[in-house]
């Protein structure tokens, strides 16, 4: 007589899923542990660490339950941090695009740490400038400057004048 085997996963199969959720919640907890990240940041890891897609949407959609995953806080979060260290919007736009982070949630963001770029701009430039620039030279370096650190072009004229960029 022929043994059935009964249809279903296996117990080892099982108890191989069991630790592949297991394993994954682990990496994203030590993960999110460190700094917060984007979903789309944190799916790119898990994948890497070679977790199954199921065992990824499982974790992700326990840590959004949790609240401990939320794009809209870490755009927030990114974009106020960007603000406190003198980094402009574009770069923060940029940063956050390249997480995989939605755009209405990047303008969300932006909106709010952001209100006041020229006033971010020039509190930036006095950080790096105690003296303001008065050279041709020393503008172009100091405009030069406020660009590689993210702001608009229309941010850096308004700061140092028309005739700069």
């Amino acid at each position: 007589m022929t043994s059935r085997r009964v249809a279903g996963p296996s117990p080892k199969s099982r108890s191989n899923a069991s630790d592949t959720a297991a394993r994954a919640w682990e990496c994203a907890i030590r993960l999110l542990t460190a700094h917060d990240r984007s979903e789309h940041e944190l799916r790119s890891r898990l994948a890497a660490q070679g977790i199954s897609a199921s065992a990824i949407h499982a974790t992700i959609r326990r840590l959004h339950r949790l609240h401990y995953l939320d794009d809209r806080r870490f755009a927030r979060g990114t974009a106020e941090s960007a603000a406190r260290r003198g980094q402009g919007s574009e770069r923060v736009r940029a940063q956050l695009v390249a997480k995989g982070v939605a755009e209405t949630l990047i303008d969300e963001a932006l909106q709010g740490a952001f209100a006041d770029e020229t006033q971010l701009a020039r509190q930036a430039l006095a950080r790096r400038y105690p003296t303001a620039p008065t050279r041709p030279a020393e503008q172009a370096k100091a405009a030069r400057y406020l660009l590689r650190q993210g702001f608009p072009e229309a941010v850096v004229r308004s700061v140092l004048g028309e005739e700069v960029c």
